[in-house]
């Protein structure tokens, strides 16, 4: 009876032992690829980061090391060559913020903080920032925004999501379209629209849409630059807010996002 005992024992043991080095192994082999999968992201920002910036610092360089070597530079070609630097600059901030985002979202510290606020304003605002450069493209933007109330939001982050879907809309127009931006509730969802006359996204590209680093097929109209970070950040925040964000496309008449908002406490659901 002993020895019977004494075997189940060993057995049982032997058995308990394997199931723990196999669960234990299991549990390193998924360390190794999120590990992997880690380092593969840092790579990117990195080989992103480099691309990227190398030929805007080129510029940056050249343009100043012209306006302090050449004593009679015309005062009218040196605002220009100022005015080229800043807008660098900011391409190059631009694409260092989405590089901190995504690096940020992706290390689980990416915080929300919901603060009830007026978002007729906040879209007012975001509008008006980029009518400028609209106008440059001879593109208009036209508006019809409901009054709505209790929407609570992260003012800093959805205008983070306004900036990008606007961006992108005045980006791949073409002179003398229309950008039409809604806001509107219906029962508990509070929706704002952004709709362009661009070319449309083919459909095998919606789905890549919301990737991080996946440049489209589409090209911006003016040259302007694309990294490709901005709607895996878009598609972040929104998450964040427990929204949703949709895309309806059609190839030669535009596109529409959709971003709605859960009204009332914490922007959840009944």
């Amino acid at each position: 009876m002993l020895l019977v005992v004494g075997g189940i024992t060993i057995l049982y043991w032997n058995r308990s032992l394997k199931t723990q080095v196999l669960k234990r192994t299991q549990e390193i082999s998924d360390k190794n690829i999120e590990l992997n999968e880690l380092n593969e992201l840092k790579n990117k920002f990195l080989g992103m980061a480099a691309h990227d910036l190398r030929n805007p610092l080129t510029s940056v360089m050249g343009f100043s090391d012209l306006i302090l070597e050449m004593d009679d530079l015309e005062e009218e070609e040196r605002k220009n060559y100022l005015v080229i630097i800043s807008q660098v600059s900011r391409e190059m901030l631009g694409l260092l913020n989405n590089l901190l985002d995504v690096s940020t979202i992706e290390s689980g510290k990416f915080d929300i903080v919901l603060k009830s606020g007026n978002l007729k304003e906040v879209i007012e605002s975001r509008v008006k920032l980029f009518s400028l450069s609209a106008k440059g493209k001879e593109i208009e933007i036209t508006t019809a925004l409901e009054n709505v109330h209790d929407v609570e939001f992260d003012k800093e982050r959805l205008s983070q999501v306004l900036d990008n879907l606007i961006s992108n809309a005045i980006k791949f127009s073409n002179p003398g379209t229309t950008i039409h931006i809604s806001l509107e509730r219906i029962n508990d969802k509070v929706s704002f629209h952004v709709r362009d006359q661009g070319p449309g996204i083919p459909q095998e590209d919606v789905g890549k849409i919301f990737g991080s680093f996946e440049k489209l097929d589409n090209k911006p109209t003016a040259g302007e630059k694309s990294t490709g970070l901005g709607m895996a950040i878009v598609k972040k925040i929104i998450d964040g807010h427990k929204g949703q964000i949709s895309i309806e496309s059609e190839l030669g008449k535009g596109t529409e996002f959709t971003v709605s908002l859960f009204a009332g406490s914490n922007n959840l659901p009944d």
